[in-house]
């Protein structure tokens, strides 16, 4: 039985970002970059003004100067030249007029007719923004690894780039297995329980990124687990719920030798979760995650969704965990790693305070939905008192 760290160690060994597609801007939100992302211009791509007013030669203007209006200049409209005793009204965004130094606020002046007076003096530069202040053309504004988020897509954007190179999305097989399982809504019937693994691990794949594929449910049956496996594993990950452990109904660790996946690891030092299987067939990742809900969440949590992470390119892969601290006394149950079903809520210092539901149990999905996550009490550490730091898996 491994130690998470160890498991999660051999789940991201030699992964490698998938090959590289180039995908135009307005489609890249949240996609991981796999080549830099040059800026084609400087930013700004001339020097403009800052604010409402007139462009002015700084040395025409003092308290009482008047100046003679000679145009209006507006953002993406035509420019003109500021001779001696001249201004043009300027609206905020546009470019500079040849022969301007400065350009004088609207609150510091009077106007009558086509001549500005001044009420104030100003120096060569002011409110104007300079050509390339920002970003010079070529500055690289997005590397390898980096998420394509909404600030870093719009600095892309200011600075004219329309596509970038991205690792293809993932593609994610998902396989759930039992002969006791009924669809949501269907009728109840005896002996039948409803399936709610394929809603939730879906979910959290799409949302890392995942492209998913679900087949049907497979009925505890060895051949048919065989040829779903088999269909499942021409994805670059294949999830497998249900059916990882000896029983004699348990069909998949069975089928995945005679699919020739070759097992990694198969159980876990956590808790939910134990039985988790891991194994490689080619580039194919393959997960078996156990039939209990809470078990194939966590499962996908913090071993699926970073392997899926690490071949989208993403530079840190690691569990998205947070630090909180205890609400009452815990600790983890059978000397395993335990993920304790708590509702996470801030204190007035801003961290989240972790009170671990009555119930806990990986078939406990009505105290899971009075939850936000997992706090996480490490295997060996014994029981922890109110107020212990501890990490925090938010759902």
């Amino acid at each position: 039985m491994k130690d998470f760290d160890e498991a999660l160690e051999l789940v991201l060994a030699g992964i490698e970002p998938l090959p590289a597609e180039t995908v135009a801007l307005p489609t890249a939100e949240g996609r991981v970059v796999a080549a830099e992302a040059h800026a084609a211009i400087d930013l700004p791509p001339f020097d403009r003004t800052a604010m409402d007013g007139f462009a002015v030669r700084a040395e025409d203007v003092s308290p009482g100067a008047t100046l003679r209006v000679i145009g209006d200049l507006a953002a993406g409209g035509d420019t003109l030249s500021i001779a001696p005793g001249t201004a043009a009204r300027i609206s905020t965004g546009a470019a500079i007029p040849e022969g301007a130094d400065s350009v004088l606020k609207v609150e510091d002046t009077t106007v009558e007719g086509d001549t500005v007076t001044s009420t104030a003096s100003v120096k060569s530069g002011l409110h104007i923004r300079r050509r390339g202040e920002d970003v010079h053309a070529g500055d690289v504004l997005a590397k390898p690894g980096d998420v394509l988020t909404i600030p870093r897509l719009s600095a892309l954007a200011s600075a004219g780039v329309a596509t970038v190179s991205v690792p293809r999305r993932p593609r994610v097989s998902l396989i759930v297995t039992g002969s006791e399982l009924l669809p949501p809504g269907a009728p109840p019937e005896p002996g039948k329980i409803y399936e709610s693994n394929s809603l939730v691990v879906t979910a959290l794949v799409r949302a890392a990124g995942g492209e998913v594929t679900q087949q049907p449910p497979i009925p505890d049956d060895f051949e048919a687990t065989k040829a779903a496996i088999e269909a499942g594993l021409q994805s670059d990950i294949l999830i497998v719920s249900g059916g990882v452990s000896v029983g004699p109904h348990d069909h998949v660790k069975p089928a995945f030798e005679a699919c020739g996946v070759e097992e990694v690891f198969w159980r876990v030092r956590i808790k939910p979760g134990k039985p988790l299987w891991f194994g490689r067939r080619g580039k194919t990742l393959v997960f078996g995650l156990p039939g209990n809900p809470l078990s194939a969440i966590v499962g996908t949590a913090i071993f699926v969704i970073p392997a899926l992470r690490a071949l989208r390119g993403e530079a840190n892969v690691q569990p998205r965990l947070v630090k909180g601290r205890l609400g009452e006394p815990a600790g983890p149950s059978d000397n395993r790693t335990t993920f304790l079903i708590s509702k996470l809520v801030p204190a007035d210092d801003g961290v989240l305070v972790a009170w671990p539901t009555e119930r806990q149990g990986s078939h406990m999905t009505g105290a899971l939905g009075e939850s936000d996550g997992f706090a996480i009490a490490p295997h060996g550490s014994g029981s922890l008192p109110a107020g212990a730091e501890v990490d925090l898996l938010r759902l």
